[in-house]
């Protein structure tokens, strides 16, 4: 039986660990915040450059619509919306790499091996679901949404409105794509099985078809637009949980 002088060094010791670690937590979040502040400055400086390829799809449509300003910070406001996405895409591997080396200590070599690797394919993934909706996602609807009403309304767009929507499809889609790996790290963690993912397939349809209602402009056909593949990605996910089921 320990006696009370030792369980007083071990309460203290674990106290001082305990703190050193929320120290270490608060420097890894403060170095996080600072490059991402300074990653968005540097990409505002640059956002004619990014509103002129945000803009580019516009160029395929027929007629091209007028996008106007209706407000005297209406240009001020997209330019910040595109510095906040463009810099925190730029910081994100600084971020990544700032909470990696917190959370790295605590993990075994086979663990490292695992987060590194789900780390790399998060962001591999968040990136092609970006490039698949800015290329063929937000066309497709900016020219059904030019037929609907054609010949009704004059085309004026604001540019505010035009910018969250675009910025707004390509982050949703980059989330989109991060499911069939998350489905995989639940199911080598045991938390679910294609079992699982199956026997909710139904309610998952009802979920997947809110969120498409709440990421895309209030239509039905730009809600199906996503809506279709986000179906896809489930039953990917699905396959990658019994995958990594069968390999656990």
């Amino acid at each position: 039986m320990s006696s009370s002088p030792e369980r007083g060094y071990r309460s203290t010791e674990g106290a001082l660990d305990f703190w050193r670690h929320v120290g270490d937590l608060r420097k890894a979040l403060l170095w996080s915040v600072v490059g991402w502040l300074a990653a968005t400055f540097v990409a505002w400086q640059y956002w004619t450059a990014l509103w002129a390829v945000l803009s580019r799809p516009l160029a395929s449509l027929k007629p091209v619509p007028r996008i106007i300003v209706t407000s005297p910070m209406g240009t001020v406001s997209m330019s910040f919306q595109v510095g906040l996405v463009a810099g925190s895409v730029l910081a994100a591997p600084w971020v990544f790499w700032q909470l990696w080396r917190f959370v790295r200590p605590a993990l075994h070599d086979r663990e490292r091996s695992i987060a590194l690797a789900a780390l790399g394919w998060s962001t591999m993934l968040f990136f092609a679901g970006m490039v698949v909706a800015y290329f063929s996602i937000l066309p497709l609807t900016l020219r059904w949404l030019m037929t609907y009403g054609q010949g009704m309304f004059d085309q004026l767009w604001t540019v505010d409105a035009f910018t969250s929507m675009s910025l707004q499809l390509m982050g949703g889609f980059g989330a989109m794509f991060e499911f069939p790996l998350l489905t995989w790290v639940l199911a080598r963690m045991g938390v679910v099985g294609p079992g699982h993912l199956w026997r909710y397939s139904r309610l998952a349809i009802v979920v997947i078809f809110v969120l498409a209602a709440v990421l895309t402009p209030p239509d039905p056909v730009s809600q199906c637009i996503m809506a279709v593949p986000m179906l896809g990605l489930y039953l990917t996910g699905i396959l990658t949980s019994r995958l990594a089921w069968r390999d656990k």
